[in-house]
């Protein structure tokens, strides 16, 4: 459980990257995430929060067609969730799906030889494929 102090922390972070990401500073939110997510591994605590806004953040880039970006970020939360939860934990497999499922994505449109013209399978659609 987090302490107050950490709590308030996490949500100072969530809140920095939800704005930067509504400003389209992408970037910025991306860095914001990073820092986070990874304090977050030296407190041994893992905010729901900041997951989620990863992964808002990393469905941003994939409808932007910015696969190196999405997984990067997806993988970050993998790395993040092994430290913390062990390999076998449903999170962690969730994490390594959405990893892999990106790197389809991916390879299917360079196969294509261009960026789909089709926007990319609405999520739901994609893990339910991928399981």
């Amino acid at each position: 459980m987090h302490s107050d102090s950490h709590k308030t922390l996490w949500q100072q972070y969530e809140h920095a990257a939800l704005f930067a990401r509504k400003q389209g500073n992408l970037g910025k939110a991306t860095r914001i995430l990073r820092e986070a997510l990874r304090e977050s591994e030296d407190y041994g605590e893992l905010s729901c929060g900041l997951i989620e806004q990863a992964h808002a953040l990393a469905y941003v880039y994939l409808n932007q067609y910015r696969f190196a970006d999405a997984e990067s970020l997806f993988r970050l939360v993998l790395e993040v969730r092994e430290k913390l939860y062990g390999q076998t934990h449903d999170d962690v497999v969730d994490s390594l799906k959405k990893v892999a499922i990106v790197q389809i994505m991916a390879f299917r449109a360079e196969a294509l030889g261009r960026k789909t013209t089709c926007s990319p399978m609405p999520w739901s659609e994609s893990v339910a494929a991928a399981s």
